[in-house]
């Protein structure tokens, strides 16, 4: 089934009832669409085709990258390795990853445009996050966003998704085949840039259903992470959502970017009684502080990567609270 979820232009302050669909697009689903986000395609393009230069190397080549840089297939999936690039130093986080490349110029190349994107990415967020705040009412995003948002930083994935062709075709009892599995993100949102192939899917708020975000021309899907979910005392919806690569006899290879934009580490989060409503009984999560939860998240149990399958509620929900 297609999700039909609303599409917001953020060049320009949302109207009051675009404000009020933002609200309910992050309640219902926690995903929506924005449009003039200034994310051109041309820099999309320079991004997938620097990215299959290095996701073309050879395995060793690769892991010289190093484990904070590089996630190497196995690890989230026989079929997902992905590229790390880190905030606010965007720069410096690319060139530490690409020691691994032969033609300097391209290193020198690369790292710019992975700087370019990075920044890029983070104004587009504080953007969005201004916009969700305000969509609350009461001058929220006056009150809270330099309080409590103020020095959120992002880093980005660059997801490269690829099934063996002998696998795809040997395989065809199996109906479906996941390139990364049901998983919420840990952020407080994220933007997906991807390909036209799609694959995207969100599973529903009763969990009877999976439906798919279809890519769509010029725009980007956001999405509310945890860390929010957790901020507004669950208001906001942070769901659950997997990427598909086979469905039937269809197989496809698949790219993406994923920017993830996070309080610091050493942030508290923990929702303001204005947001929870004043009844103390009424909240839902204890306060945590971020690197903790992230820590929680990135430690690898039993082979999963940022412990795919646990959510926010796992590490900070109080007993007894919906």
């Amino acid at each position: 089934m297609t999700l039909e979820l609303p599409m917001f232009d953020i060049s320009k302050p949302l109207s009051e009832s675009s404000l009020t669909s933002l609200q309910d697009a992050c309640k219902e689903w926690g995903f929506f669409y924005i449009t003039n986000h200034g994310i051109s395609r041309e820099m999309y393009q320079k991004l997938r085709r620097f990215s299959g230069g290095v996701f073309g190397m050879g395995d060793e080549e690769k892991m010289k990258m190093g484990a904070s840089n590089y996630t190497p297939r196995f690890i989230a999936s026989p079929f997902f390795e992905s590229l790390r690039v880190s905030g606010p130093d965007f720069y410096a986080s690319a060139k530490s990853s690409v020691d691994a490349f032969p033609d300097q110029a391209k290193d020198e190349e690369f790292s710019e445009l992975m700087k370019e994107y990075g920044e890029k990415m983070t104004e587009l967020c504080e953007k969005i996050m201004k916009a969700i705040l305000a969509s609350f009412g009461d001058d929220l995003h006056h009150k809270y966003y330099e309080s409590e948002f103020g020095n959120c930083h992002g880093y980005f994935r660059i997801n490269n998704y690829t099934i063996p062709s002998e696998q795809a075709h040997n395989d065809d009892r199996q109906d479906l085949i996941e390139g990364l599995g049901m998983h919420t993100d840990m952020s407080c949102i994220t933007i997906v840039d991807q390909d036209d192939i799609g694959g995207l899917q969100v599973r529903s708020r009763d969990g009877t259903s999976l439906m798919d975000i279809y890519p769509k021309d010029e725009a980007l899907v956001v999405n509310v992470g945890d860390l929010l979910h957790a901020w507004t005392n669950g208001r906001l919806r942070s769901s659950e959502h997997r990427v598909v690569l086979k469905q039937r006899s269809f197989v496809c290879n698949r790219f993406s970017l994923a920017f993830f934009w996070c309080f610091d580490d050493g942030k508290v989060v923990f929702a303001p009684d204005e947001v929870v409503g004043g009844l103390e009984d009424a909240r839902v999560f204890q306060s945590f502080t971020c690197g903790d939860y992230l820590r929680f998240r990135e430690s690898n149990v039993k082979g999963k990567f940022e412990k795919v399958g646990y959510t926010v509620k796992d590490f900070a929900r109080i007993e007894g609270r919906h």
